[in-house]
């Protein structure tokens, strides 16, 4: 137990934001609260990560004879778990800036989406930053006593009962380290059972680099995991691993060990994740794997050594190349970093081609999690740009339902040998693109189309220009000439001869959709691509899609959506009906609301919205028009 003894004592009140958590966690997520202990171990093994750095680094550093260790002591006559560490422990001002503050911002509103799903998932607390607060789950009050190991530094004791202040003070502590004391509630006593405690730290905390002694006897296996020879590793002991790594509940759903000894030495486990924490809402998590130097700590979560394209990967990397003296500031410097992470990628990417050639079903759950992630590297890294695209899903009008997918290189595979492009169309789900008039010349000769639903799809696709040797268009960008070779010789029909005088009388009304429409349009033309529909929008020439310019018109608002191309289907019988009127009577006012409807009809189905005010007016008027009382 701390000296009770008090001087230089200070009373602070918690953030506002601090206040809330603490409700939120004392009364509200009580699920698995076991795992204060493990958030405990866990801040005391970054402690000592910390001092074994500076040992390594700095001259003349007092106290590298103190053995880096964690202990963990169970009164249980007073209802005390205490955790101590002789890491680099911390002085007042770090005292009240780390434990008065949240680490992460929106840890608070992370907790306050967990209090209001059906069952709060507590092991993603230490992912948030705020492990430390777990403690007030099932402690009643929590004192910290800490020496800084710098030597001109006090010793201090921080304690709170987590109501909404705290007080730190002088307190005598006789070396470097940090002592955590939990006085436990009354409902905890498991947590000073030895048993219980001991299974805790074996389920949690085995992989932890520094010995953990549970009332003097060492609980857990100190080993560096990634040094040890695959064959000799069993897939628990990776499970296991990821676990202590991630502070995740379930295993990985794959793993990746490297070892690479020319021309660079280093050693490496990698996992993806089964789940996308940032699809909570969060942001963007820190990401990278942890990064070593001969089995000492330099960096957690060392971003530059993936892409952030790949930031969904976790583990660790150790390499004799890298010197212990790089510092954080100039780490995305160093010339060995760089070329490890280019292997890194290299090995990530052939490893999910090939989970997803071995494991489909295990791969597409992956992809439904990280899907979106991935394609940011389509645009981002030019170098693997096509790789990234051939670990791209899609589903396609073949398959049978929307929940079914496949990979570009599966399209091209089974594609017809006279089919020179790979084709697309974006949309929000499948029963609107299936009801799309730009599938039905497609859908006519049985040619195959990937459906794209994720509004950014369009635009990364644009990006890859095309696969396999094959250029990759969008379906309302196919050239009619280019629909007429598709499919076998027998569905390339011939276009039925019409008269010459309904030809003439076509030709006008295509006349005077281009006067009524004017420059909203930047033609009007008759169709080679419709079966049935009378009529549909297509972008000319080898110009962004509309899809993608609805993006950029959304990125920037000066952006300005282009003219296209109207056209008429003259086999449509509405489209022949009102040829036949407006060879009759050239100003029909049906004619012209049928030419406006129409336009807007086909807009509506690319997804743009006309004025609602005029179209609903301008239905009304055909609706009594063809009722007899216009």
């Amino acid at each position: 137990m701390a000296d009770a003894n008090t001087s230089h004592e200070e009373k602070f009140e918690f953030q506002a934001e601090i206040k809330e958590l603490l409700h939120l966690l004392v009364y509200s997520l009580y699920t698995k609260r076991e795992i204060f202990i493990r958030e405990l171990i866990s801040n005391a093994s970054d402690a000592l990560d910390k001092m074994r750095y500076l040992n390594l680094t700095e001259e003349g550093l007092k106290g590298k004879d103190i053995p880096l260790e964690i202990r963990i002591e169970l009164d249980k006559n007073h209802k005390v778990l205490s955790v101590t560490d002789t890491g680099i422990g911390m002085t007042r001002a770090e005292l009240s800036q780390h434990l008065g503050t949240i680490a992460r911002s929106g840890s608070k509103e992370f907790l306050k989406q967990m209090e209001r799903a059906t069952q709060g998932d507590m092991n993603l607390i230490g992912q948030f930053g705020v492990g430390f607060y777990s403690s007030f789950m099932a402690a009643s009050e929590v004192r910290v006593l800490t020496k800084s190991h710098r030597e001109d530094e006090p010793s201090q004791m921080w304690a709170s009962s987590g109501a909404g202040s705290y007080t730190i003070r002088d307190a005598p502590m006789g070396r470097r380290g940090t002592r955590v004391e939990l006085q436990l509630k009354d409902d905890a006593g498991e947590f000073v059972e030895e048993d219980r405690v001991r299974e805790i730290i074996k389920r949690y905390s085995n992989f932890v680099s520094y010995p953990i002694y549970l009332d003097g006897e060492q609980v857990n296996q100190v080993t560096a995991l990634w040094t040890r020879p695959k064959g000799d590793i069993n897939p628990e002991e990776y499970e296991e691993f990821y676990k202590f790594l991630t502070n995740a509940f379930e295993g990985p759903a794959s793993t990746l060990h490297l070892t690479s000894d020319a021309p660079l030495s280093f050693k490496s486990i990698l996992f993806l994740p089964r789940k996308n924490l940032e699809k909570l809402g969060m942001g963007k998590l820190e990401h990278g794997p942890d990064l070593y130097a001969q089995k000492v700590l330099i960096q957690h979560n060392c971003k530059d050594l993936v892409p952030d394209y790949l930031r969904f990967i976790r583990g660790v990397v150790d390499s004799e190349d890298i010197t212990l003296n790089v510092s954080r500031e100039t780490i995305q410097d160093n010339a060995v970093l760089r070329r490890i992470s280019r292997h890194l990628v290299k090995k990530v990417l052939e490893h999910m081609a090939r989970m997803m050639e071995d494991s489909r079903d295990d791969y597409t759950a992956f992809y439904r999690e990280f899907g979106r992630v991935l394609k940011e590297g389509v645009t981002l890294d030019y170098e693997n740009r096509e790789k990234i695209a051939g670990l791209l899903l899609f589903n396609a009008s073949s398959l049978e339902t929307e929940d079914k997918l496949l990979p570009l290189k599966e399209y091209t595979n089974r594609m017809p040998e006279d089919q020179v492009s790979i084709y697309y169309l974006t949309g929000p789900d499948r029963r609107t693109l299936e009801a799309s008039p730009h599938l039905e010349m497609f859908r006519k000769k049985g040619v195959e189309v990937l459906y794209l639903y994720d509004p950014v799809d369009d635009f990364v696709l644009s990006h890859v220009s095309e696969f396999g040797g094959k250029p990759l268009k969008s379906a309302d960008q196919v050239a009619p000439d280019e629909l007429d070779k598709l499919g076998s010789e027998e569905l390339q029909e011939e276009e039925k001869p019409e008269t010459m005088a309904f030809q003439s009388a076509f030709d006008a009304l295509l006349k005077r959709f281009q006067e009524i429409l004017g420059d909203r349009v930047k033609e009007v033309r008759e169709s080679h691509r419709l079966t049935t529909s009378p009529c549909l929008l297509v972008t000319p020439g080898e110009g962004p899609s509309i899809q993608v310019q609805k993006v950029l018109s959304m990125v920037d608002k000066n952006f300005e959506i282009g003219k296209r191309v109207l056209e008429v289907n003259k086999d449509n019988p509405l489209i022949r009906s009102l040829v036949e009127l407006n060879k009759e009577d050239a100003g029909s006012l049906l004619v012209t609301q049928c030419c406006e409807q129409l336009f807007e009809n086909a807009m509506l189905v690319e997804g743009l919205v006309p004025d609602p005010s005029q179209m609903v007016a301008r239905i009304q008027k055909i609706m009594e028009k063809a009722a007899g009382v216009g």
